[in-house]
C-alpha cells in the first residue's frame, strides 16, 4: 500500500520511518534521550498495531 504524504508516494515502512524521524527532530534534543526515544517509539507501535503481523 502507498501512502501519499505532501504529495509525495510512499511505502508504509517508508511513511512510517519518516514519522519517527520527524518526531526524533521534532524533540530538538540531540541526542534524543532513550527514555524518549523509547517512549515515541512505542505510542507509534500502539497506533499502529493492526499493520503489525504478529506471526514475525
Amino acid at each position: 500500500m502507498m501512502i501519499n504524504y505532501q504529495g509525495e508516494d510512499f511505502t508504509e515502512t517508508e511513511f512510517y520511518g519518516r514519522e519517527i524521524l520527524e518526531a526524533i527532530q521534532l524533540k530538538n534534543k540531540f541526542p534524543t534521550p532513550k527514555k524518549v526515544l523509547i517512549e515515541m517509539l512505542e505510542e507509534m507501535r500502539h497506533e499502529q498495531l493492526d499493520l503489525i503481523d504478529p506471526n514475525c
